[in-house]
This record gives C-alpha cells, sequence and structure tokens, in this order.
C-alpha cells in the first residue's frame, strides 16, 4: 500500500503538476468553422481552480482569448455560427459541436467592456483567471471578429498548494512503505524459544478468542483516510451559483461612453449629419435629433452647440439579460442609456432637461422595476405613463389627470388648441380638430431605494385638423414649414408628429401625486392630405 500511495503522489507531485501547482495540456490545434470557438458553462462547472488558456493563431493572425458571463456571451454569439467547446479529458483533450448561424461580422471582442478578463494581439496569447462560481464561458475567436479562429490552443489548471499536498501524499506513501517493510522484517524474526506450561486440550465448549485489529489493517484504513483528505482538499467544488448578474456599465466604461458620445454628437451636429449621429443615438430620441437637424437645414437656422457632459452622475441597475440601461444626470439634464445586445454600442434614447420646480429623488441603488412593484405603486409605471397620454388626449377634461400634479403649460395647450377648433368650426373651415397622445414605446422603469418609480417615456403627439368642404389649410410658420413648404395646400387634413420626452416619479400609494419631472417637445414631421 505504501508502495502505491509513493507511486501516485511522485507522479502526480513530479510529472502531472509540478512545482507550479498546474496542469497543463499539450497544444491542441482547434479550427473553428465559425467565428469564435466558445466553451459552454457546463464545462467550468466547478470554482477554485485558476483557469490558464493559451492561444496562436496558426497563420499568425492577430488572436483574442477571454472570460465572460454566460449570458454576455449567449448574447454576443446568438445567430453567429461558432463552435462550442463541450467536454474536456485528461489528457487533456478538446471536443467540439458546430453551432449554425450568420457568418456577420461581430464587433471587435477586444473594444467590449463585459469581460471579466482579456487578452489580444499578435504571437501567444494568454488569461490566467481564478475561477468563479457561476455560469460562465472561454471564448477564442479572431480579434478582428470577420474571420475564423484557426489556433493552437494549450489548457492548464492551477490549484492552490496541489503540489505541496501530492509531496506529502508521496512522503507519506514512503513512510508507509518503510513501515510496512519494518513490519514485515518484525514479523519474520525468530522467536526466543520458552517452555510452555502443560495445558489441556481446549473442549469443544471454550469459546475461541476473535483475532485483534492488527496493524496491517490500521496502516490501510490510515491510508485510505489519508487518501481521501488529500484527494478531496484538491478536488474543486461544484458551482452553486445558476444565475449571474451585474451593473449594466461601469464607471470607467461609462466615461468612455459619454465621451464618444461628445465626440460623434459634436461632429454630427456640425455639419446636421444624420447617419453619424446614429452610431451614438438610438430609440426617438435620434429620430427627434435628425428632425431637428431637417428643421435647420430647411429653415437656414444657425447651428447649436451640441450639449456636451463633463461630470454626469451614472445611475446603474444590475442585469443579467439584455437590453441594459443605466441613466445619466448632471445638472437639470437626465439622459438614458440602452444597449440591446452584448454586441451593439450603448444608444443614448432620450434626453430630457427638469422643469425647474422638479426634483428627482435619489438614484442610488436604481433597479428595474417588475411587475410586482406596480401594486406598491399609486399607479402601475406602464398604466401611469398611459394615462397621462390619456389626461393630454381629453385636453385636461379626464378624471386621469387626478393622478398627477400637471404642469402649468398644459393648460395654455389646451386652451390654445379650444381656440382654434371654435374659430374654425364657426368659419366652416375645419370639421375636426385634436390632438391624440399614445405612448410611443413602452416606458423605461426603475425603483428607487426609497420604493418611489422613476419612469422615462416618450410620448407620441399626432395633430389633426380635418379640413371642411371648399376649404385648404397649409404650414404657414413655424418648425411645419421644414417639413411642409406654405405653397402646399391641403384639402382633406393638415397633420403633424410631435415627440415628448416625459420623466415621471411615481410614488407609493398613500404618498402623494404622480410628479411630472421633465417634459420636452420636438415636432418630428408635419404635412397633410
Amino acid at each position: 500500500m505504501g508502495l502505491l500511495v509513493a507511486a501516485v503522489g511522485g507522479v502526480a507531485a513530479f510529472w502531472i503538476i509540478g512545482p507550479d501547482n498546474t496542469v497543463r495540456s499539450g497544444e491542441q490545434h482547434v479550427v473553428g468553422k465559425g467565428l469564435a470557438i466558445a466553451s459552454t458553462p457546463q464545462l467550468l462547472d466547478r470554482h477554485g481552480p485558476i483557469l490558464h488558456v493559451e492561444a496562436r493563431s496558426a497563420g499568425g493572425k492577430p488572436v483574442f482569448v477571454g472570460v465572460g458571463r454566460d449570458f454576455d456571451v449567449a448574447s454576443y454569439l446568438k445567430g453567429v455560427a461558432h463552435t462550442s467547446l463541450v467536454q474536456l479529458t485528461y489528457p487533456i483533450a478538446l471536443t467540439t459541436q458546430e453551432q449554425k448561424g450568420s457568418a456577420d461580422p461581430l464587433t471587435v471582442p477586444a473594444n467590449l467592456d463585459w469581460w471579466v478578463t482579456k487578452a489580444a494581439g499578435t504571437g501567444s496569447q494568454a488569461i490566467r483567471w481564478p475561477i468563479e462560481d457561476g455560469p460562465y464561458d472561454v471564448v477564442i475567436m479572431s480579434a478582428d471578429g470577420k474571420t475564423a479562429p484557426d489556433v493552437q490552443v494549450r489548457v492548464g489548471v492551477e490549484i492552490p498548494n496541489a503540489f505541496l499536498i501530492t509531496l506529502g501524499v508521496f512522503v507519506g506513501g514512503l513512510l508507509i512503505l518503510a513501515l510496512g517493510i519494518l513490519l514485515i522484517v518484525i514479523r519474520r524474526r525468530p522467536a526466543t524459544p520458552v517452555a510452555a506450561p502443560f495445558a489441556a486440550p481446549p473442549t469443544a465448549q471454550q469459546p475461541t478468542a476473535p483475532a485483534p485489529f492488527g496493524t496491517t489493517y490500521r496502516v490501510l484504513a490510515g491510508t485510505v483516510v489519508l487518501g481521501l483528505v488529500t484527494g478531496c482538499s484538491v478536488v474543486p467544488e461544484r458551482d452553486t451559483v445558476t444565475k449571474l448578474t451585474r451593473p449594466a456599465v461601469s464607471t470607467e466604461a461609462g466615461q468612455a461612453v459619454i465621451k464618444r458620445y461628445n465626440e460623434v454628437s459634436t461632429s454630427a451636429g456640425r455639419s446636421r449629419n444624420e447617419v453619424q449621429i446614429g452610431q451614438v443615438e438610438g430609440g426617438d430620441l435620434v429620430k427627434q435629433t435628425r428632425a431637428a437637424y431637417a428643421i435647420g437645414r430647411n429653415l437656414k437656422r444657425p447651428i447649436p452647440k451640441p450639449p456636451t457632459y463633463t461630470k454626469p452622475t451614472f445611475a446603474v441597475p444590475e442585469y443579467s439579460s439584455y437590453p441594459m440601461q443605466f441613466v445619466t444626470t448632471e445638472g437639470s439634464a437626465v439622459g438614458l442609456w440602452q444597449r440591446e445586445s452584448a454586441g451593439s454600442p450603448w444608444l443614448r434614447t432620450m434626453a430630457a432637461n427638469l422643469e425647474k420646480s422638479a426634483k428627482l429623488p435619489d438614484l442610488t441603488g436604481l433597479r428595474p422595476a417588475t411587475k410586482t412593484d406596480g401594486k406598491d405603486l399609486v399607479l402601475p409605471p406602464q398604466t401611469a405613463a398611459t394615462a397621462l397620454s390619456q389626461y393630454l388626449s381629453a385636453e385636461g377634461k379626464s378624471p386621469q389627470g387626478a393622478s398627477f400634479t400637471v404642469l402649468p403649460q398644459f393648460g395654455k395647450r389646451f386652451k390654445d388648441l379650444a381656440g382654434n377648433r371654435a374659430l374654425w368650426t364657426k368659419h366652416k373651415l375645419a370639421v375636426r380638430v385634436g390632438r391624440t397622445y399614445s405612448v410611443a414605446t413602452p416606458p423605461a422603469t426603475f425603483i428607487t431605494r426609497g420604493g418611489e418609480a422613476v419612469v422615462l417615456a416618450t410620448l407620441r403627439d399626432q395633430y389633426e385638423v380635418v379640413v371642411a368642404n371648399n376649404a385648404y389649410f397649409f404650414w404657414d410658420s413655424g418648425d411645419g414649414t421644414a417639413f411642409s413648404r406654405p405653397s402646399t395646400r391641403y384639402t382633406s387634413g393638415l397633420t403633424s408628429t410631435t415627440l415628448h420626452d416625459v420623466v415621471l416619479v411615481v410614488p407609493r400609494k398613500g404618498k402623494g401625486k404622480i410628479r411630472i419631472a421633465a417634459y420636452e417637445t420636438q415636432m418630428v414631421d408635419a404635412g397633410g392630405y
């Protein structure tokens, strides 16, 4: 038994592991048919050891190696052809499985901010990562994200103190071996003959004493215990975390997003470049910015200085899936940023300035709202945005208004609309005059530590004048003339579309009314039929 334990410990210590506590494979040649080679979460289902991955391109091209949370990697590679690493055996051999999909280029992996660890460049690239509890993936791909990887890969697992443990097993085996040899020598030594006293032969009724638990058995039991103790001490623990979350963006990455936005929006604003602004804005906001470009260009207005942000405060919720969002505030400016997938850029999707009397609650610890949060609020978030649109559509004559602290400008808007309706109806110019509001896109809703909801929504305002017989309308002034010249006559209807960015603060039940913290307006279209 001592010889066996010594042999196992010696092989493990001096051949398999070594003084650096690392089990390494030889180089494996792996060729991906898609754009990436990625492990599955089941491949890294234990935590504790330190993972070493080294890769170099067989053709000398730049290579990327990284570790990411499974939901980030899955989003990044969704719908893209890639190779999955499904099994790793010792001596380390890799079993792969091809995943079908498109061959569209991926975002350059090194530019993404969600990797846990990464390395990219020419030559051999290596990472060293203490394996964490939870579903993580290793990704190897070409650094440009465009070509299929053809790489030589070496994998190693570093187990802390593994060399000392296996060395201890080796030394323990030698001691057991020496003890075993000593026991054999002692047993074979002839004893000094001693005259035995006369004793009657035992009768059939005399019981025989059981054999004592011998030294050999004690050594064997001790060896088994030693093997169990040392073996269990190096076996990594199985993962217990099944779902990971992370902040949508780090402060450092958020600052980089703001810096890029300032640079691109300033450049786009100087030439009113509608394509370029789409690199940093999305959703309904980019529609508003492009409309503002068109209005300024068509009406020959001076180019305004684009807003820049220098010291924003970040309110960053945690997510376990995409899309992800975060909020920035700087002075009275509020911005909403969104990333649709792990491979897409951060885009600003809403921007508004707070009303002079408005104040947002503390956004520290902001989290995405859930369906169950609505039961504790004055109105569920989606319902609050819909209620505001109904109140505006009814020109203030809706019971929904009782839930809001309405803004003073609403009254003027309702009064002007009623005056136009009365005038045009009196002179038989219009059959109907009205505005219909609706929620343009599902609002972004977050819950503060105090339990209030902050709702960032965009309302669509459809204005329509139905023209009476033998009458016509045209856009004769204002931003509408940028989309429809005054010479254009409409004999059936006059229309326009305006988007309003709204920030609502929805309190808990019994804590007051819904506050309208911001209400920004931008016409995006005008015309008729």
